[in-house]
């Protein structure tokens, strides 16, 4: 039996036979009806038709009995004794006619009632239907007269002969009942008359004896009245079954708008019935076909309540909430699925604290695997329903509930919240069940999709601004989840499969950031060189030491004179030993020198040793490290390493060689040592030889000591190219400042090189990324849609903020000069430079960071700097770090993004990305998880929101459950929710939220949808008007 709890979950796919036999139709197939419908053999037919209904897989029955109501007035009439059996499926009343039409079969029709229509008004429909040839109503003594009327002939086409007719009553009515045919004009005014609309015309189409027999071109008039006038067609036809609900297949495609031009462009709802003309049929036999029996089948599914206004919301919607075969791809998506649909959530107090109320106490709802929608004025109880919901399905969004939190349900202490237990039922029958006060554990996997209209607003502007890469996330995600096994490579997330791909890219990435933060040193290095203080630091030290040469040249000894006196012996002698004496210390003086000249060279050796064997480290270690990076691969082909590559290192020459030079260094330092030793000697005896030379001589002596000791002084004073303090090298280092420009020149152009190469690099990476979403984008292309309407697209862009470089440039420099003078003017200045820009470019790219390094230079040099950027630097920080910052492209990454309606994300309105969002959840991302939307129409107007929000609603729970709070009607009816929640608070009766359920078409929701939504009773009445 269909219960009020089974009808409070809305609506949902059913079977619907509205084509079935009673014993009181004509061609009844075994006992029939007594003429006293109260009779016990009557009774006992009604209770086998019951039975048999019961028994039937079908939710609704509509009883089609030719030319008579009889079968359904003998039901009700059972159904009202106190020992009837019980009903447990929906039946309607209807009557199956034949219309008088231009073809050379008959033409059947059918209408179907309300099951709320009284006995008197079936009598009027009858009466009003006027029966051709004689011209009178429908009833028996009418199709009787037309019997006896009737030729011969005509008798005897149908298997009647004229004497048997004109002798009893009984086959006068059964020779009417098969030859009558009625006035088609009665019969659509017949429809009209009923009152409250309780009537509704279902033509047979391509079934026995349907409109297509009918000649369109001959009597084009014709059909199109009642084409026009019928909104239920049978047939079993996919592609016209696809024609008359509004659904373009392949088949139909040729003919399909013109099809649609003959309905006046109003869909129509097909169905098939099972003409059973006996309770219980034979299985496997076409031609014998009980109740629930579909030919072929070709089942009949409507998706509504079991009513007759059920029925009328599937006229509104046939493409939507009808289905003509085995299942409807919902119900397998279902029952494929369960652990995806939840099945029902229920919430009760725990215990009997005085004061907590009752809130949420005694929910309990069985939820539609389709589209819910929760309704309810403002502080109703429709957040917390959705928050409940989120919470039990282990929502990560908690930040964003608008009931459970701290300020609301939860209170200070978790106060109501912890005396309410909210259970969580899913299909396949697991649960989850925790207090209201309690937050789901992290650990926990996510079972919803909880998409608040806070978490929209915080994903797309932090996306926009750069500050969170949240919705980067999101993209990685879906794209990942379209990728195939081969794509993926045995990744389990996008950052193992980025990683896997991007490796070598990378690497190279590293290298040449690297090898640019040594050229920025360089270039650093060069601009400090080339302040001018630094030149005139060096020229003011060169002047002096030309200055100190030139007194020193004053200092020069006079020339005195060799001695012409002869000598002693003895000074002879003395002199002989002084000469030997000044010889050796020469010596010892120019060996001290050379030897000097030698440790430099040595330690400059050992230097380079120690920097070649550096090296040789650092590939042995880069070399065991690629071995490392492609184990698994070579595991995979399985080779060995040393099969394709191989490194011969060979430090033992070095270590011979740095050998070799520590015995030298030691070597000369004894030497050193001796050569002191030596000298000290010398000078000694020098000075002993001299003491005896007499007066002339020592003079001499002296004057050539000092001369030496002159030029050696002298010497010093203008150096060599080495000897940084002396003449010769202030001059060479005057020399190679005059070149620093031209140097300066080289590594920038090398620097603008390695910028170029680095974003060559990420632009390869951008393009592997692109390559990753192109399943993703097949799915689109596949999707009319989306393809279409919405146009959106995924995009790998290199992606940057402006808000981004200014904030990590101005962490560097100061904003006191130039254009970057201002607190507000700086920031504004680098994003007039980033919006003038094509970063996605590589000219454009080049073009940003010159611009931006010439109004850095600029404003430098404004702050005092003739050279680098030294004055516009923050206290502590390096040049080199701005340099870096610019040309190495740092603030630029692939990212993901999406292309709306040919419009970049950045330039939607809050609404818009809103909705952009809720097309990419609900329609590209591959997830099966329920999704809750907590007014997702926020920020757009009502054309944006039929525009957009409901074509999206629509398809996406094709594939998954959606619940949706909403006070929108465009949303609520015409996405044509399967099921409205209704919340209501009474705070006056103990602070209670009660929801009452159901679908659309239910009486009692109805007038709260119009209410609660503000939808006004037009915004139902401009649907239900296509056929009235």
């Amino acid at each position: 039996m269909i219960t009020k709890r089974d009808i409070s979950r809305g609506a949902i796919w059913r079977q619907w036979d509205l084509h079935v036999h009673t014993p009181a139709s004509f061609h009844w197939s075994g006992d029939r009806f007594d003429v006293d419908l109260s009779s016990a053999k009557s009774k006992k037919l009604v209770d086998e038709m019951i039975e048999a209904m019961n028994k039937a897989e079908p939710a609704v029955f509509a009883i089609m009995d030719y030319w008579t109501f009889d079968g359904w007035l003998a039901l009700r009439k059972r159904l009202k004794d106190e020992d009837a059996p019980v009903l447990k499926k929906t039946v309607l009343p209807g009557i199956e006619l034949r219309l008088a039409a231009p073809m050379k079969g008959r033409l059947n029709a059918h209408v179907l009632f309300s099951n709320e229509v009284d006995e008197q008004v079936l009598r009027d429909f009858i009466s009003a239907l006027r029966i051709e040839l004689v011209d009178r109503p429908l009833s028996e003594p009418a199709l009787r007269e037309l019997a006896r009327k009737v030729g011969e002939d005509k008798l005897k086409h149908h298997g009647f002969k004229k004497a048997d007719v004109d002798a009893s009553d009984e086959k006068a009515l059964l020779a009417g009942a098969v030859i009558a045919e009625i006035n088609a004009d009665s019969y659509r005014e017949a429809i009209r008359k009923v009152p409250n609309e309780h009537a509704i015309g279902l033509m047979p189409f391509d079934t026995n004896d349907g409109l297509a027999e009918v000649g369109w071109q001959e009597h084009y008039a014709y059909a199109m009245n009642l084409f026009q006038t019928s909104p239920i067609f049978e047939t079993r036809d996919t592609d016209l079954r696809g024609a008359f609900v509004g659904e373009q297949t392949a088949g139909n495609a040729k003919w399909f708008k013109n099809f649609q031009a003959g309905l006046n462009n109003i869909p129509r709802l097909a169905v098939s019935g099972s003409d059973a003309h006996c309770f219980v049929g034979t299985p496997g036999d076409n031609n014998k076909r009980g109740y629930g029996d579909f030919p072929s089948g070709k089942r009949t599914w409507i998706k509504a309540d079991p009513t007759f206004h059920g029925l009328k919301q599937a006229i509104l919607e046939p493409a939507k909430r009808s289905f003509i075969g085995d299942k409807p791809p919902k119900v397998q998506e279902v029952e494929s699925n369960k652990t995806f649909y939840i099945e029902s959530i229920e919430i009760t107090k725990t215990g009997d604290k005085a004061g907590v109320g009752r809130w949420l106490h005694g929910c309990d709802i069985l939820l539609n695997p389709d589209l819910v929608a929760v309704i309810g004025n403002k502080g109703s109880g429709k957040s917390a329903l959705a928050d409940v919901i989120a919470t039990l399905g282990n929502s990560k969004q908690s930040k964003h509930f608008s009931f459970l939190k701290r300020d609301r349900f939860w209170g200070k202490t978790g106060e109501p919240a912890r005396h309410f237990t909210g259970t969580l039922t899913w299909r396949d029958e697991s649960t989850e069940s925790r207090p209201l006060n309690e937050s789901p554990s992290e650990e926990k996997a996510e079972l919803v999709r909880y998409i608040p209209q806070g978490y929209f607003e915080e994903l797309c502007n932090e996306h926009v601004s750069g500050k969170s890469n949240a919705f980067e996330k999101e993209l990685r995600s879906v794209i990942f989840s379209h990728a195939s096994e081969e794509m993926r490579l045995g990744a389990l997330d996008f950052d193992q499969l980025t990683e896997q791909q991007e490796q070598s890219l990378r690497n190279r990435l590293g290298e040449y950031r690297k090898e640019l933060t040594s050229t920025n040193a360089t270039i650093v290095r060069i601009e400090e060189q080339l302040q001018p203080i630094e030149l005139k630091k060096l020229t003011d030290l060169l002047l002096l030491k030309s200055k100190q040469i030139e007194e020193h040249d004053k200092l020069k000894p006079a020339e005195v004179a060799v001695p012409t006196e002869a000598m002693s012996p003895e000074q002879k002698q003395a002199a002989e030993g002084l000469a030997a004496a000044s010889q050796q210390v020469d010596a010892a003086r120019k060996r001290s020198q050379e030897i000097a000249g030698e440790t430099t060279e040595l330690a400059k050796r050992q230097k380079a040793i120690g920097n070649i064997r550096e090296q040789l480290r650092l590939l042995q270690r880069a070399f065991d490290q690629a071995e490392k990076t492609v184990s698994d691969d070579l595991n995979l082909l399985g080779f060995a390493w040393s099969d394709l590559a191989a490194i011969d290192i060979k430090t033992a020459v070095l270590e011979e060689k740095s050998t070799e030079l520590a015995t030298k260094q030691g070597e000369i330092k004894i030497e050193a040592e001796k050569l002191a030793e030596v000298l000290n000697s010398a000078t000694a005896t020098q000075q002993g030889f001299t003491a005896k030379l007499n007066a002339p001589q020592q003079q001499y002596e002296a004057y050539q000591r000092q001369l030496a000791e002159w030029n050696t002084k002298r010497d010093e004073l203008i150096g060599s190219i080495t000897d940084p303090e002396t003449k010769v090298g202030l001059e060479t280092r005057i020399e190679q400042i005059e070149e620093l420009p031209q140097q300066l020149k080289v590594l920038e152009a090398r620097r603008l090189q390695l910028s170029g190469e680095i974003f060559d690099t990420l632009d390869a990476q951008r393009r592997a990324r692109a390559e990753l979403f192109k399943p993703v984008q097949d799915l689109i292309q596949k999707n009319v849609l989306i393809r279409e309407d919405y146009r959106l697209q995924f995009q790998a862009t290199l992606a940057a903020s402006a808000d981004a470089i200014a904030d990590q440039l101005f962490a560097l420099i100061k904003q006191t000069a130039g254009d970057f003078r201002g607190q507000d003017e700086a920031p504004a200045t680098i994003r007039r430079l980033f919006d003038g820009h094509d970063l996605n470019s590589k000219d454009g790219a080049l073009a940003f960071i010159a611009s931006l390094q010439e109004k850095v230079l600029a404003a430098a040099k404004a702050s005092g700097s003739d050279a680098g950027i030294f004055s516009l630097l923050k206290k502590g920080q390096p040049a080199a770090a701005v340099y870096d910052l610019i040309f190495g492209l740092n603030f630029l990454e692939p990212r993901y993004s999406l292309l709306f309606q040919d419009t970049q994300i950045e330039q939607l309105s809050p609404g818009q990305r809103g909705a952009l969002l809720l097309i990419f959840y609900l329609l590209v991302d591959k997830g099966k998880t329920p999704i809750i939307l907590d007014q997702p129409e926020e920020n757009l107007d009502n054309e944006t929101v039929f525009r957009l929000l409901v074509p999206v609603l629509s398809e996406a729970k094709k594939q998954r459950q959606i619940i949706m709070v909403t006070h929108n009607p465009n949303l609520a009816v015409v996405c044509d929710a399967e099921q409205i929640i209704h919340a209501r608070f009474d705070r006056a009766s103990d602070s209670t939220i009660r929801y009452e359920s159901g679908a659309i078409e239910n009486t009692g929701l109805n007038e709260a949808v119009v209410t609660i939504l503000e939808g006004t009773k037009p915004a139902f009445e401009n649907r239900y008007g296509k056929y009235h």
